[in-house]
Formats: C-alpha cells, structure tokens, sequence
C-alpha cells in the first residue's frame, strides 16, 4: 500500500469532530439505476476537490449535497450514494467486511479516472473497530441529520484504523513518503518549488508536511529545500564559469543577494571566495 493512503487517514484522524464533518446516508428511497449500493457499510474521504453526489434521506427523500475536503460521509449497510463526477475530485473509500478492510483512491480529473489504487488490509484486529462499528451502524438509521456524537464515533473509527495500518506488516511505512518527497525535491530543487506546491504534487496538506518532516528526517522542510539548492549551487561554482548571478537562479534562488547571504551562512565563505579555493585545489590535485 502506499504511504498516500495513510497519510490521508492521518490528516482525517486529527480533524475536529463536528456535526458538519461527517454526514451520514441513511434513507429508505429505492436507489437509481447507477447508484453504489453495497451489503457492506461504507466511509467516502474527499481528499481533494469537493465531491457532489445523491443520497436517500428519510423515508423517501433523495437530495444532492456537496461533499467538501476533509469531511466523510458514512454509508451503512444496503445504504446507498450515486456521486455525478461533476468537478474534478480525488476521494477515497473505505469498505468494512467482518475481518477485512478495503482502500479505494479514485482520482476523477473531469474527463476521465486515473491512477485508481486499491489495497485490502486482511485479518484486521476488531477487538476495538467491531463494537464502534457496530454502534455506528445503529445509530446511523436513527437519525434525521448528523450529531457530534455520531461524528466522534466515526473520527474515533478512522483513529483505530490508521493504527492498525501504523502497525501492519503489509503498510507501507511513511519512510517512503519522505524519500519520495526528498527525490521530487531533488529533481525540481530549481523550478521554484515551496512547501505548498510540494503539498500540493503529493495530495496533502502544506501542515502535514512539515509535521512528516520533523517526524521522519533529520531537518525541516525549509531547511532541506535550502541545502539542496546550495548543493547544486556549489558544483556549479566548481565545474562551470556560470555567473553567480546566473548560479543562483540555475540553483532555484530567485533573489541573487539572498542566495549569497544564505551561502555564506552555509559555507562560511562567498560563492566567489568559495569558487576560488576549490577551483585551485582541485587544480592542484590532478595528476
């Protein structure tokens, strides 16, 4: 599986219960001909985008409602959803068996599906899940609109679920988010990238990077992002005769004063003074 699943779970798992976070699918009116109807309860994550769909209310209502990032809507079992794939969108769906659980990413970009992933964690614990689920599913056919309580039932529902894939041992563990991350950055380091279009290229939030960073590497975001560009910029003052104005803007600086400022900082000497002693040194050293 990859860490984009979790990492989805992990933003979900920290959002704040509320009435307006999750709603929940729960009418009696006969779906229409397209509609997902399964014996199976149901959780849909919109994870980017804003997710438009019909659901039965009531007895015999059926309304059409906007499903906005970062909230869920809980379909039980034999309940149903028709989305319309209006605007672009990328959610993902989560499917409760007995002992297993489902993952589903659809990536809906207006026109066509892509990059749909899917992943199955089998023989999953219920000591914990089964009982919330279980109330989650009584509840959810008693009531007209979303209450808190419901809601922290079900943030407490995707809580156990990040654990237990936190600890599975066919998760993949956030170790590969990071390095994915550090090689988008080190390929792009000079097409003026930030931690928001970072975020952005892998499908989650600016905060949640950061929060990766400090987690799983040895520096912030910030701070990596630099040393790559000075990196570059170093074998540039070495092996070309590039200006140093041209050196910044090669290394992804788009203010030449500030890329001396940091380099000096960095290196303790100025991309000239520092192009001169490693340039004569390595003169020096060839054969």
């Amino acid at each position: 599986m990859s860490a984009f699943i979790q990492s989805i779970l992990s933003e979900f798992s920290s959002i704040y219960a509320n009435a307006s976070s999750v709603f929940v699918a729960n009418g009696r009116a006969e779906p229409p001909g397209m509609a997902y109807r399964l014996h199976l309860p149901r959780l849909e994550l919109t994870v980017k985008g804003v997710m438009n769909m019909l659901v039965a209310k009531g007895s015999d209502k059926i309304i059409k409602f906007e499903q906005p990032v970062g909230t869920m809507t809980y379909i039980p079992a034999n309940g149903w959803n028709l989305p319309d794939w209006s605007t672009p969108v990328i959610s993902l769906s989560l499917v409760f068996s007995r002992q297993d659980i489902g993952f589903s990413i659809i990536n809906w970009d207006g026109h066509q599906f892509k990059e749909v992933e899917k992943f199955a964690l089998q023989n999953a614990s219920v000591n914990i899940r089964e009982p919330i689920l279980q109330l989650i599913e009584e509840l959810a056919w008693e009531q007209d609109s979303t209450t808190e309580t419901f809601s922290h039932l079900v943030l407490a529902l995707v809580n156990n679920i990040y654990d237990q894939l936190n600890h599975s041992p066919s998760a993949t563990p956030n170790s590969s988010l990071i390095e994915d991350i550090k090689r988008y950055i080190d390929n792009n380091y000079d097409s003026g990238v930030n931690r928001d279009s970072v975020a952005a290229f892998f499908n989650i939030s600016p905060s949640y990077l950061s929060r990766l960073f400090a987690k799983s590497s040895d520096c912030k975001f910030s701070a990596y992002l630099t040393q790559t560009r000075i990196a570059k910029s170093r074998l540039l003052l070495t092996n070309t005769t590039l200006k140093i104005r041209e050196i910044s803007v090669k290394s992804g600086f788009t203010d030449n004063n500030y890329f001396c400022k940091v380099f000096k900082e960095i290196n303790e000497c100025t991309p000239l003074e520092y192009r001169k002693i490693n340039r004569n040194h390595s003169f020096t050293n060839k054969p």
